[in-house]
């Protein structure tokens, strides 16, 4: 069974996505219908539809699909070192809150930040 701590944060990015689809709807409208998808430097050298922008929400949640997975079975995480079976629970539950942690960092780099620059002009 998953600790009720960690069910709680891994909230945490769907709060998130949820927060960032809901500011995107409100702006989409506003958004040109073709936005630069490709550039180094300001310069922009591919263009794609403002649908586009839902892409990242979509690979995130996959990506969420994903450490959820092992979050939920963390019997089955092949250690490079051996767990004790006293040590067992303190350890399952360490490597969940990385997991989350991680899931927080790939949640705020991929939803926010990837199209500021037509999102949240």
């Amino acid at each position: 069974m998953i600790p009720k701590h960690i069910k709680l944060l891994f909230s945490i990015p769907f709060i998130i996505i949820i927060s960032y689809t809901a500011y995107l709807l409100t702006r989409y409208n506003d958004i040109p219908d073709s936005i630069p998808i490709h550039g180094y430097g300001g310069k922009n050298d591919g263009f794609g539809s403002k649908m586009f922008l839902f892409a990242p929400i979509v690979l995130n949640l996959i990506i969420l699909g994903f450490i959820w997975m092992i979050i939920r079975k963390p019997d089955k995480i092949k250690f490079t070192f051996e767990v004790k079976e006293e040590d067992k629970e303190k350890t399952y539950d360490q490597y969940q809150l990385v997991l989350i942690i991680l899931s927080i960092f790939v949640t705020l780099i991929m939803s926010p930040l990837s199209f500021s620059d037509v999102v949240f002009k």
